[in-house]
Protein backbone atom coordinates (compact mmCIF):
# COMPACT_ATOMS: atom_id res chain seq x y z
CA UNK A 1 0.00 0.00 0.00
CA UNK A 2 1.55 3.32 -1.12
CA UNK A 3 1.71 6.28 0.90
CA UNK A 4 0.11 8.08 -0.59
CA UNK A 5 -2.87 9.37 2.20
CA UNK A 6 -1.47 12.18 4.84
CA UNK A 7 -3.08 10.44 7.36
CA UNK A 8 0.00 7.21 6.31
CA UNK A 9 2.37 10.25 6.22
CA UNK A 10 5.76 8.91 7.86
CA UNK A 11 4.47 5.56 8.34
CA UNK A 12 7.56 2.85 7.71
CA UNK A 13 7.25 0.16 4.61
CA UNK A 14 6.71 -1.98 8.09
CA UNK A 15 3.81 -0.06 9.58
CA UNK A 16 2.57 0.32 6.08
CA UNK A 17 2.83 -3.50 5.43
CA UNK A 18 1.00 -4.64 8.50
CA UNK A 19 -1.95 -1.84 8.13
CA UNK A 20 -2.44 -3.66 4.64
CA UNK A 21 -2.73 -6.42 5.88
CA UNK A 22 -5.83 -5.05 8.58
CA UNK A 23 -7.34 -3.55 5.33
CA UNK A 24 -8.64 -4.56 2.22
CA UNK A 25 -7.82 -3.02 -0.96
CA UNK A 26 -10.44 -2.82 -4.01
CA UNK A 27 -10.63 -1.45 -7.51
CA UNK A 28 -13.65 -0.11 -8.62
CA UNK A 29 -14.61 0.64 -12.15
CA UNK A 30 -15.99 4.50 -13.26
CA UNK A 31 -19.57 4.73 -11.90
CA UNK A 32 -19.41 1.57 -9.45
CA UNK A 33 -20.70 2.97 -6.17
CA UNK A 34 -18.51 2.41 -3.39
CA UNK A 35 -21.06 3.25 -0.60
CA UNK A 36 -24.74 4.44 -1.02
CA UNK A 37 -26.40 7.40 0.92
CA UNK A 38 -28.77 5.99 3.62
CA UNK A 39 -26.63 2.48 3.90
CA UNK A 40 -24.61 1.57 6.99
CA UNK A 41 -21.07 2.33 6.51
CA UNK A 42 -18.22 1.35 8.89
CA UNK A 43 -15.24 1.88 6.71
CA UNK A 44 -12.68 4.08 6.50
CA UNK A 45 -11.36 4.68 2.82
CA UNK A 46 -7.82 5.71 1.64
CA UNK A 47 -7.78 6.50 -2.43
CA UNK A 48 -4.71 5.08 -3.07
CA UNK A 49 -5.55 5.67 -6.98
CA UNK A 50 -8.16 7.20 -9.44
CA UNK A 51 -11.21 10.03 -8.99
CA UNK A 52 -13.88 9.42 -6.71
CA UNK A 53 -17.20 11.56 -6.18
CA UNK A 54 -19.33 12.33 -3.17
CA UNK A 55 -22.65 12.95 -3.93
CA UNK A 56 -25.53 13.75 -1.73
CA UNK A 57 -29.19 14.02 -3.36
CA UNK A 58 -31.37 16.52 -3.14
CA UNK A 59 -34.74 16.66 -3.99
CA UNK A 60 -34.28 13.63 -6.28
CA UNK A 61 -31.26 14.88 -8.43
CA UNK A 62 -27.20 13.90 -6.95
CA UNK A 63 -25.60 17.23 -6.55
CA UNK A 64 -21.68 16.81 -5.92
CA UNK A 65 -20.16 17.31 -2.88
CA UNK A 66 -16.74 16.71 -3.32
CA UNK A 67 -14.10 15.34 -6.18
CA UNK A 68 -11.39 12.98 -4.16
CA UNK A 69 -8.52 11.77 -5.64
CA UNK A 70 -5.06 9.68 -5.02
CA UNK A 71 -3.97 10.84 -1.46
CA UNK A 72 -7.60 11.74 -0.18
CA UNK A 73 -9.69 10.21 2.49
CA UNK A 74 -13.34 9.93 3.61
CA UNK A 75 -15.66 8.01 6.18
CA UNK A 76 -13.45 9.06 9.15
CA UNK A 77 -16.59 9.44 11.12
CA UNK A 78 -17.35 5.80 10.16
CA UNK A 79 -14.50 4.59 12.03
CA UNK A 80 -15.99 6.23 15.64
CA UNK A 81 -19.57 6.04 15.14
CA UNK A 82 -20.59 3.62 12.15
CA UNK A 83 -23.89 4.20 10.51
CA UNK A 84 -25.85 5.78 7.80
CA UNK A 85 -23.94 6.89 5.13
CA UNK A 86 -24.69 10.49 4.67
CA UNK A 87 -23.91 10.77 0.76
CA UNK A 88 -23.28 8.49 -2.41
CA UNK A 89 -19.57 7.44 -2.94
CA UNK A 90 -18.74 6.69 -6.93
CA UNK A 91 -15.77 6.18 -8.54
CA UNK A 92 -15.57 8.45 -11.23
CA UNK A 93 -12.49 6.88 -12.81
CA UNK A 94 -11.19 3.57 -12.49
CA UNK A 95 -9.81 3.56 -8.94
CA UNK A 96 -7.94 1.56 -5.99
CA UNK A 97 -9.39 2.44 -2.62
CA UNK A 98 -7.78 0.65 1.21
CA UNK A 99 -10.72 -0.19 3.27
CA UNK A 100 -10.68 -0.87 7.32
CA UNK A 101 -13.20 -1.64 9.81
CA UNK A 102 -13.79 -0.56 13.08
CA UNK A 103 -13.71 -4.08 13.79
CA UNK A 104 -10.49 -4.34 11.92
CA UNK A 105 -9.05 -1.02 13.42
CA UNK A 106 -9.58 -2.81 16.83
CA UNK A 107 -7.96 -5.78 15.64
CA UNK A 108 -5.14 -3.77 14.73
CA UNK A 109 -4.94 -1.74 18.17
CA UNK A 110 -5.13 -5.29 19.97
CA UNK A 111 -1.73 -6.15 17.95
CA UNK A 112 0.25 -3.20 17.33
CA UNK A 113 -1.40 -0.36 19.66
CA UNK A 114 1.54 2.29 18.33
CA UNK A 115 0.45 1.40 14.89
CA UNK A 116 -3.44 2.15 15.48
CA UNK A 117 -2.15 4.61 17.85
CA UNK A 118 -0.79 6.87 15.16
CA UNK A 119 -3.57 5.87 12.85
CA UNK A 120 -6.34 7.27 14.98
CA UNK A 121 -3.75 9.88 15.97
CA UNK A 122 -3.40 11.23 12.02
CA UNK A 123 -7.77 10.75 11.40
CA UNK A 124 -8.41 12.98 14.30
CA UNK A 125 -6.18 15.45 13.41
CA UNK A 126 -7.78 15.60 9.72
CA UNK A 127 -11.68 15.61 11.64
CA UNK A 128 -10.59 18.00 13.06
CA UNK A 129 -9.00 20.49 10.63
CA UNK A 130 -12.31 19.97 8.30
CA UNK A 131 -14.66 20.62 11.65
CA UNK A 132 -12.61 24.03 11.75
CA UNK A 133 -12.37 24.36 7.98
CA UNK A 134 -16.60 23.86 8.33
CA UNK A 135 -16.87 26.36 11.99
CA UNK A 136 -15.04 29.03 9.39
CA UNK A 137 -17.48 28.50 6.64
CA UNK A 138 -20.30 29.23 9.53
CA UNK A 139 -19.16 32.11 10.76
CA UNK A 140 -18.56 33.28 7.50
CA UNK A 141 -22.17 32.81 6.48
CA UNK A 142 -23.59 34.07 9.68
CA UNK A 143 -21.40 37.44 9.08
CA UNK A 144 -22.86 37.92 5.57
Amino acid sequence: MASLTPLLANFGANELQLLSSYGDSRAYEPDEVLIREGEENEHLCLILRGQIEVLHEVDGVDKRVALLEGGDSLGEVSIFDPGPASATVRAVTHAEVWLISKDSLESLHAANPKVAYRLLSRITTCLSKRLRQMNDRVVDLVNR
